[in-house]
């Protein structure tokens, strides 16, 4: 039986972190990366996360079972339209994006009807944004989103879940609305917040001497704006109601907190019973967060050895290689 070959497309630090996690597994997984700068990919082997970097993006997903797209969300239309006419029966495409209603909207729209689609959004925070931030446990005790498309077999939903539990993390099923609108509160609020401060400080006249007194703190809020320009107004424009949505709620907070500041002593309890709220509820948000610790109990995924895992991905089982007749049979079902 051939091996059973996972595609990465895209070599930051999420693509290779997903084949340094297969890595280290010890699996025999068949592991390809590809990437618009061969030496990123060629960069990301070295480092021993895949077995060869594919230069042709269609020679990197035509053999494939399963493809992830680790792209910016600008570069995963063209890349479905480039690979769609390729992918062989039954492979299973998943993303890393952060967007997934309208990456959803492009597979249903560009992949051909032998394939699945299951979204995917890591819930991670790297150290940087290239290959060379990349680590193998960089999914450990995170929670690893999926948003299938709803025509998704059963089968291509299921070798998602044990990718994601082969890389450290726990699945957790979101309908795709409600995972953007989520995701929209702590990803790109927090960006816009970010860029909103680096323009409100950086613009000023003083800034030559305010920038010598900025340390962590300063470092640790304006995070948020960094990456790609024109993939996070991208992600802006294509999520703009629902971040209108949240950008009224911050500003109500910001004007409570004037209020209360123009009120000078008179609201100093009042300031400091709110201070003391955000702090414990972010101290309590960090505890679960480093502990991974999310999920109720009832609705936590089933703890599978890895064993068990391997032997699916690469023999027999729901994740084996079918022959066109049974990937038929699936399909009729």
């Amino acid at each position: 039986m051939s091996e059973f070959t996972i595609t990465v497309v895209g070599t930051g630090v999420i693509g290779t972190s997903i084949g340094l996690a297969l890595k280290q597994q010890g699996t025999s997984l068949r592991l390809l990366a590809h990437d618009k700068e061969l030496g990123n990919a060629r960069e990301a082997v070295k480092m021993g996360a895949f077995d060869k970097a594919e230069w042709n993006l269609i020679n990197a997903c035509e053999p494939a079972d399963l493809v992830i797209l680790a792209t910016p969300l600008n570069a995963i239309r063209s890349t479905l339209e480039a690979v769609a006419p390729y992918l062989k029966q039954d492979a299973v495409v998943s993303d890393t994006s952060p967007n997934k209603e309208l990456v959803l909207t492009w597979a249903s729209e560009l992949l051909p009807e032998h394939t699945h689609f299951v979204g995917g959004n890591p819930i991670v925070h790297p150290s940087g944004t290239g290959h060379k931030h990349a680590t193998a446990d960089l999914f450990r005790n995170k929670l690893y989103c999926l948003t299938p498309e709803p025509s998704a077999h059963e089968e291509a939903v299921q070798l998602l879940v044990n990718l994601v539990s082969l890389l450290g993390a726990e699945p957790f099923f979101l309908d795709a609305a409600e995972h953007d609108g989520l995701i929209t509160a702590v990803e790109y609020l927090p960006n816009l917040l970010s860029i909103a401060l680096l323009k409100t400080v950086s613009e000023q006249t003083s800034w030559r001497e305010i920038r010598k007194m900025a340390g962590g703190l300063f470092a640790q809020v304006s995070a948020g704006a960094d990456g790609d320009p024109d993939a996070l107004s991208n992600g802006f424009l294509k999520n703009k109601d629902t971040l209108l949505h949240w950008l009224d709620r911050y500003a109500a907070q910001i004007s409570e907190l004037r209020a209360l500041l123009l009120a000078g002593d008179d609201s100093s309890e009042e300031l400091a019973q709110k201070i003391d709220k955000a702090i414990v509820n972010r101290l309590n948000w960090l505890i679960d967060y480093e502990k991974g610790d999310f999920l109720d109990p009832e609705l936590a995924s089933p703890k599978v050895e890895t064993p068990g895992l391997l032997g699916q991905m690469v023999g027999s089982g729901l994740l084996r290689k079918r022959s066109p007749d049974s990937a038929k049979d699936a399909k009729s079902e």
